[in-house]
């Protein structure tokens, strides 16, 4: 699985791929064997080295605490990597809720015609063996789902339409 994280203006491919009970992780033209327990807090074996970091999710920022320093990361879809700067804040503006990352949608915590204030988590999508709610853009009225529990969706695949609650 290939994936673009961008820190700033920088970009970072990152390809993923299976490895027995591990995976083999390219960071540009280094490679690396990860194993061990990753979830929100991270045990893991960097080629045969001992790490222990967190991982937490804020918003479309994935931040990973190592070694005392902050590391913030948004990550992109590498197949529409402009695309993806640019509609976020559109987007939440109108109402409406993308898919951050391709994904499982675990959980819908809502339905259409329901009111919804902004911040509340709305719908659960699992990616790289990780839960993230997502939360509502915008407060007002939800307007239309066009997904279920158990769609497979893809970076940038609309989840949510909430109609703004007038001012």
């Amino acid at each position: 699985m290939r994936i673009l994280l961008s820190k700033g203006s920088q970009d970072l491919e990152v390809e993923v791929e299976p490895e027995g009970s591990a995976y083999r992780v390219t960071l540009g033209d280094r490679t690396h064997r990860v194993d061990g327990v990753i979830e929100s807090a991270m045990r893991v074996r960097i080629d045969a080295r001992p790490v222990e970091g967190w991982v937490r999710r804020q918003a479309e920022t994935i931040v990973v605490d190592l070694h005392g320093r902050a590391f913030r990361f948004r990550i992109r879809d590498p197949r529409a990597p402009k695309l993806a700067r640019r509609r976020s804040l559109e987007d939440a503006a109108r109402g409406e809720l993308h898919a951050p990352m391709p994904g499982l949608v675990v959980l819908v915590l809502t339905h259409e015609g329901e009111e919804v204030e902004a911040g509340r988590p709305v719908v659960v999508i699992e990616a790289m063996k990780m839960q993230n709610a997502l939360v509502a853009p915008v407060a007002g009225r939800v307007r239309s789902i066009p997904v279920t529990p158990g769609s497979a969706v893809e970076t940038g695949q609309l989840l949510l339409a909430i109609t703004p609650a007038e001012a």
